[in-house]
């Protein structure tokens, strides 16, 4: 038996905790509060991917960090808004 199987099989025995295991804390970022499409031609999208990919992220995440780096420089009082940390967010951009 594999051990993902042994460990599905002992917690379903209801030995889910053994004295090894430890408590973590997880922190869980609020949901971003607006979603919008955006039109991009086929090309465009593609090389966005790439350019993604080659970072290590999703392209909409890459787009939405263009977006706001495109906002701080265009606006420096703004800049600020745009960096506060956010009740139950990390303030870093993802």
């Amino acid at each position: 038996m594999s051990d993902a199987k042994q460990e599905i099989k002992r917690v379903e025995e209801g030995d889910a905790w053994r004295e090894t295991d430890e408590v973590v804390k997880v922190e869980v970022k609020r949901p971003l509060d607006k979603v919008i499409p955006v039109r991009l031609p086929w090309d465009v999208w593609d090389e966005l991917r790439r350019e993604a990919r080659d970072l290590g992220i999703g392209p909409t995440t890459l787009a939405r960090m263009w977006i706001l780096e495109k906002l701080r420089h265009s606006n420096p009082d703004h800049a600020a808004s745009l960096r506060r940390e956010r009740p139950g967010h990390s303030g870093t951009v993802s």
